[in-house]
């Protein structure tokens, strides 16, 4: 039984009716399922020799489960067996077409430096062949160029943050952050309309609110490669101006850090409490808490990257990468980003956010940012 249907038949509670599950004890502990999940702890510990033996056992007793090859694939990786890994993360992709993380793997190690000139001239090239070299040629020197965003963005989620009687940030003119934030995403959407290669999808589409964890869920759902969540930052000081970019982490990057986490996190009180069995065993939270340091990993490196490219085209003054515990980012399965363009707080940055032209300068810079 691979990882979904073991999950679907969780959710729909027949383990649970039958006594298959009970608090103090997993019946499937040797199976293919249980395998796996023992192979992710191992991958955790770092005792990826083992991880890899219990993995492949998984894959021999499961071979339709996608989870425990991308698994197998991690563990290979960090013994520094590539070519195992690769192999790993193709049957991951044959299984599940939509694996983003195994997809990027595969793409970041099976680079290949550029061919030197004289092995290139010492056969003669059919014309096929030079226009595949210099493609190539074309593609190593964007990778390097824009040092990780290598990997393919194909769909994108855009989250409008605030909404409805969460406003957000207020201006000392009245505008409103959950005004600016629909406009930009909405903006930024109709661009990524023309990019045939991008999909993208929006968390809201109006004025009205949407919970945090309903946010992230959406961009799961969609098996977005990328989750941007779009803020518009506020101080005490209102001298403040700027913009930042911020990723996910368990510890924030600086006390200022962690204030903005703290602001963005208080519409939480206002979620929906999903109240739990006494007998209820969360296997989803147990698999993804592994899977989630990959994740916030992943999106550290692509929040610096993309602050690169952003910066050169934004017409605010960029402030940088940060890190906090931003809860609309926890449990994204992707990497995720959270933008802070300009401080509404700040009068000047307030007037400049009122102007459309202005708006739209700011969306063709997240644009280039990743697109």
């Amino acid at each position: 039984m691979d990882r979904r249907s073991f999950l679907k038949l969780l959710g729909q509670g027949l383990f649970v009716s039958c006594g298959f599950l009970t608090c103090s004890s997993l019946a499937w502990a040797r199976d293919a399922f249980g395998l796996a999940l023992e192979g992710q702890d191992l991958i955790q510990k770092k005792n990826f020799a083992q991880a890899v033996i219990v993995l492949n056992q998984a894959v021999d007793l499961n071979p339709d489960s996608d989870w425990a090859f991308g698994l197998l694939g991690r563990a290979y990786r960090e013994l520094g067996q590539k070519a195992e890994a690769v192999t790993a993360f193709r049957n991951a992709i044959r299984l599940n077409p939509q694996d983003s993380y195994s997809r990027m793997m595969i793409e970041i190690m099976t680079q290949k430096p550029i061919p030197g000139l004289k092995k290139m001239r010492r056969q003669p090239l059919s014309s096929l062949k030079k226009q595949v070299y210099e493609e190539e040629v074309v593609m190593i020197s964007r990778i390097q160029a824009e040092k990780g965003l290598a990997y393919n963005v194909r769909r994108v989620v855009i989250d409008p943050g605030h909404g409805g009687f969460d406003s957000g940030a207020v201006g000392r003119n009245g505008l409103k952050e959950k005004d600016v934030t629909l406009d930009l995403a909405r903006r930024l959407h109709e661009r990524l309309k023309y990019n045939k290669k991008i999909k993208s999808f929006l968390t809201r589409t109006g004025d009205y609110y949407v919970p945090l964890s309903a946010r992230t869920a959406t961009a799961n759902q969609y098996q977005a490669d990328l989750f941007i969540s779009m803020h518009i930052n506020a101080n005490e000081k209102s001298t403040s101006h700027g913009s930042e970019t911020y990723y996910c982490s368990e510890k924030a990057s600086s006390a200022e850090a962690e204030k903005v986490a703290a602001l963005e996190n208080a519409v939480i009180q206002y979620d929906e409490i999903y109240k739990k069995r006494p007998d209820y065993i969360d296997i989803e939270a147990i698999l993804f808490k592994f899977e989630q340091r990959l994740y916030w990993s992943e999106s550290g490196k692509f929040a610096n990257a993309f602050q690169e490219r952003f910066k050169k085209r934004l017409p605010l003054k960029s402030r940088g990468v940060h890190s906090a515990n931003f809860y609309v980012l926890r449990k994204a399965k992707m990497p995720s980003i959270l933008l802070e363009t300009g401080f509404i707080s700040n009068p000047d940055n307030e007037a400049r956010l009122k102007n459309p032209d202005f708006r739209e300068k700011i969306v063709d810079a997240i644009f280039r940012g990743f697109a």
